[in-house]
């Protein structure tokens, strides 16, 4: 059993759903998380699928990123591309498209070390 399909299905498309259009957007997670009114860490447990979110959650998110909720809970099409289909994408415009090496900072970012918010695990301060 892989990761991704010990997931919850749900969880699991919309993890990969919100990298994506955050790295079309071209936001950090900090940048994201303030503009949905929400915290870092919980945009981190969206898209690490590693909690239940809310649907005000879901929804500030898809706020942040000018898409509807659905889009953010709809699988990706495993549709083969067909020639006409090349053809209508090769004469789109550039916003339809999410960089590559944004969406490798978003992936990066997504699975990055996770910052710890409690003392546990705190080195003690000097005074």
């Amino acid at each position: 059993m892989t990761v991704a399909s010990a997931r919850a299905p749900a969880r699991e498309v919309l993890r990969v759903n919100v990298i994506v259009w955050r790295a079309k957007a071209r936001l950090s997670q900090e940048q994201l998380a303030d503009r949905a009114g929400i915290s870092r860490p919980t945009l981190s447990r969206v898209e690490r699928a590693a909690g239940d979110v809310g649907l005000d959650v879901i929804e500030r998110i898809a706020s942040a990123l000018g898409v509807a909720v659905a889009e953010l809970l709809v699988p990706p099409s495993e549709a083969r591309v067909d020639d006409r289909e090349l053809a209508r994408r090769a004469a789109a415009a550039e916003d339809e498209f999410v960089d590559a090496d944004a969406l490798l900072e978003a992936i990066d970012e997504a699975a990055g070390p996770i910052e710890r918010y409690s003392r546990a695990g705190r080195p003690s301060l000097a005074r």
